[in-house]
């Protein structure tokens, strides 16, 4: 049998490709899927099959590109009421593919339309050998239960009730999750990429909670906040993506052109660092850096209504920032800055800009009580340590949340390294009006290294 496990960074996705004797299978396919075709080369084997264990609700899936090139069918639970073209599996449903005999349960609870594909090796054996858990199981979580508020406490209900189903499988039998730690399908997700249903039996409290109230409990409370294009995706997930190679591509646009979109309403999307943003940016862009969680934070608070216009410091950026919005669903992609900040700066058009700080200068300024410390990590990151004196707001949050520092006091955005507070200083910066918004470049890391007081969760 042929495996191999394709990691998608800033997602944090897992996809896979399995081979059997003759034919290949794709499982989970990211947008971009010639390294699918690629790697079913490499084995000498041609892709036979795609299957989508649910409706992926952080990432656009290449399911309809792939079969589109490869002409493969896809396999997916009827439960997911897909509109493009596939085989609808039942619950218990098997089927043989070459050498591979796949089994898929249903496991609603992440979402309503979760499964397991569970796999058996017929070369070697009819005992299942490894499953594809998709986000149902996760190493060392499972999939949280509440992407769909009203139905929250039936799916958590359900989550609880599809791991009892997956655990009967055998604790031999490898597993294979969509995601690693830093998704944010789940709490507490492991950084190893594979596991086993024994291991995970032992030591997840997925399965070592045994009462459902508990368990209930549990899933249901400091859950991690939840992107706004989480529905969105599975939505798209669900008709069919759009083909990528059909999309317009990005205009190359000269300075006074780009500006007068910008002013027409189009969103700017600058992936520069954050000390470059600061010094000199378009009037209204969003600091997203191309070195933060990009297209995760990007598909959260970017508007997906509007076309969109990038600036980036190079070919190389500009082609990993379209790719990556891509990735998340934001296809209407209208142009990019031609030469970039530095032509546009010649041009004398106008600029913004944002004061950063140390966090030498930051103590300083708190201890005689000049500003508001706005730490913009996700709160389990705040709830493990921060800085004495500091509120919590996710970065996003700040969309709703800035009147509440409106004022004649400065305000200070901090993450653990700078790139989420620059996009939550712009997001003020272009929201309330005020001109004294300040990102803490180097962040926690910084203020942590220089040996400056921190609040341990607990404490």
């Amino acid at each position: 049998m042929e495996f191999k496990q394709i990691y998608t960074p800033g997602l944090a996705h897992l996809s896979y490709v399995i081979g059997g004797r003759n034919v290949c299978l794709v499982v989970d396919p990211a947008r971009e899927v010639d390294q699918y075709i690629e790697i079913a080369a490499s084995f000498k084997l041609p892709i036979a099959g795609i299957i989508e264990t649910h409706l992926h609700a952080d990432f656009v899936s290449g399911h309809i590109e792939l079969a589109q090139k490869t002409k493969a069918p896809i396999y997916i639970t009827k439960k997911a009421n897909a509109d493009f073209e596939h085989y609808g599996l039942e619950d218990g449903e098997e089927i043989i593919i070459d050498t591979l005999k796949i089994k898929m349960i249903d496991t609603p609870g992440h979402t309503p339309d979760c499964s397991v594909f569970i796999v058996s090796d017929l070369e070697r054996g009819s005992e299942a050998a490894l499953a594809f858990t998709g986000d149902t199981l996760l190493v060392g979580d499972a999939g949280r239960p509440d992407l769909f508020p009203d139905i929250k406490e039936q799916l958590a209900s359900n989550l609880f009730d599809s791991l009892r189903k997956i655990e009967k499988t055998g604790d031999h039998v490898e597993v294979y999750p969509a995601h690693g730690a830093g998704s944010l399908c789940g709490k507490a997700l492991s950084s190893k990429l594979l596991s086993t249903i024994g291991t995970e039996r032992m030591y997840n409290s997925a399965f070592t909670i045994s009462s459902k109230e508990e368990f209930l409990l549990n899933f249901l409370q400091d859950m991690p906040e939840a992107p706004d294009h989480f529905s969105r995706c599975s939505e798209i997930n669900r008709k069919g993506p759009a083909i990528t190679a059909n999309l317009n591509k990005p205009l190359a646009l000269s300075p006074h052109e780009f500006y007068k979109h910008a002013q027409s309403g189009m969103p700017v999307v600058d992936t520069r660092d954050q000390l470059a943003f600061a010094s000199a940016h378009i009037p209204g862009a969003y600091g997203l850096s191309i070195k933060g969680n990009f297209a995760t934070f990007s598909g959260w608070v970017l508007p997906p209504d509007k076309p969109l216009l990038i600036v980036a410091d190079n070919d190389k950026d500009l082609a990993e920032a379209v790719k990556m919005l891509y990735r998340v669903g934001l296809d209407n992609i209208f142009g990019y800055l031609k030469g970039g900040m530095s032509e546009y700066a010649q041009s004398g058009l106008i600029t913004s800009r944002m004061e950063s700080i140390s966090v030498e200068e930051l103590k300083e300024r708190m201890v005689k009580d000049e500003l508001i410390l706005v730490d913009t990590r996700l709160k389990s990151e705040y709830d493990t340590e921060h800085i004495k004196g500091s509120m919590h707001a996710p970065a996003p949050d700040v969309r709703k949340r800035y009147r509440e520092w409106i004022g004649d006091k400065t305000v200070a955005f901090i993450c653990n390294t700078g790139n989420r507070s620059l996009l939550a200083a712009s997001l003020m910066l272009n929201l309330s009006g005020m001109k004294n918004i300040i990102n803490v470049i180097g962040g926690t890391t910084a203020w942590v290294k220089a040996g400056y007081p921190i609040i341990k969760g607990g404490e």
